[in-house]
Formats: C-alpha cells, structure tokens, sequence
C-alpha cells in the first residue's frame, strides 16, 4: 500500500506578512483620524447681555444680574454645559464678588449651533447710608463701603463643557472667558459684551 502525500499549500512568505500588517495598520489610523475628526471640540463663544444692578431682598445688599450666552457653532455636534463659575472684577480690577447661576435649567437644554442662554447674579453687601455718611464726615472709610466703580467691570467665566455627536460624548474641556467692560449702571450703549 502506498501512502500518498498532500502538497502543502505555499507559505505566507514576509511580503504578505508586511502588506497585510500594512494594510492593518493602515485601517486602524483612518479609523482613529475620523473619529477625533468628528469628536473633535466645536468653537464656543460666550457674550454678556443685560448687565443690570438692582436692590436685593436683603438690606444693604445690591444684586448684579447678567445673562451669560454660550454660542456653539458646530452644526453636527452638541453642547452640554456644567454650572459655569464667574466673578465680577469692580473697582479698577482689584476686587471681585462671586456671581451663581440663578436657574440651572438651561444648561441641559442645549441644541446644535444655537445659543444657550445662562442668568447669572451677584450679591455684594452695603453699608446703610447713615454710616458712609457718618464715616464721610469724620473723614475715614468705613470698613465694606461701596467706594468701588461698577461701570467698568470685567466678569471672568470659568466653564465646564463636554460635546456629545449623537450618543458619543467627549472628555469635558474647561473654557476660560473674559468679558470686559462691563457697566452695571446700564448708561450708554447695548448693554452686550463680546467675550474674550
């Protein structure tokens, strides 16, 4: 009886290993270059609209109210927002006050190249005016009077984003803004300020 042998098939010799690495390889990095393309961070810019100061509920406290505007403008991608943080630079710049989000509601109801629409406020204590009087007259300042200027402030804003392509969301990116001047007294001019 004779035993017949099966030829093997050819080997995969090393310009088949290297073509098809290649081409592997290849693959992968068209596929990681779209993806950062399309996850890739939207332009965001921010405007300060309707700088307004009034009497608080409180006595001898004033309340400085402005509406923050996030403009995404990417067409494909959306914009959610984290409680943006800002203070009110007054008095020449070398004082601030922290100013809240009033209702956080809007910062979940972003669309796609659209503006979001952010209410924030400060508070900032005040002396009854029979002890600035007072201390006027005696020719001293007293400690937490207003001798500040608050038609030319810069509000600093300090965000938190993260851009969601349909149900892919990226990394959260921290987003710095600078808006200056600000006039609280509301004389001249719109009232809006473009962001830096």
């Amino acid at each position: 009886m004779a035993i017949h042998h099966i030829p093997h098939t050819r080997k995969w010799n090393h310009k088949h290993i290297i073509l098809v690495t290649l081409t592997g390889t290849l693959m992968v990095i068209t596929v990681v270059v779209i993806i950062s393309i399309v996850l890739s961070p939207a332009h965001i810019s921010f405007t300060l609209e309707n700088p307004t100061s009034g009497k608080a509920d409180e006595e001898d406290t004033r309340l400085y109210s402005f509406t923050l505007v996030a403009h995404n403008e990417s067409p494909r991608m959306m914009a959610l927002y984290g409680a943006p943080r800002a203070e009110i630079w007054y008095s020449q710049q070398t004082a601030s006050v922290p100013a809240v989000v009033v209702d956080g509601s809007s910062l979940h109801r972003t669309t796609r190249q659209g503006p979001t629409y952010i209410n924030m406020s400060a508070e900032f204590l005040q002396l009854q005016f029979d002890e600035k009087s007072t201390a006027a007259s005696s020719g001293e300042s007293a400690p937490g009077t207003d001798e500040s200027d608050w038609s030319n402030c810069t509000v600093l804003v300090t965000a938190t984003v993260w851009f969601k392509y349909g149900w892919i969301t990226t990394r959260s990116y921290n987003v710095l803004a600078y808006c200056s001047p600000v006039n609280f007294y509301g004389t001249g001019g719109d009232g809006n300020v473009a962001c830096e």
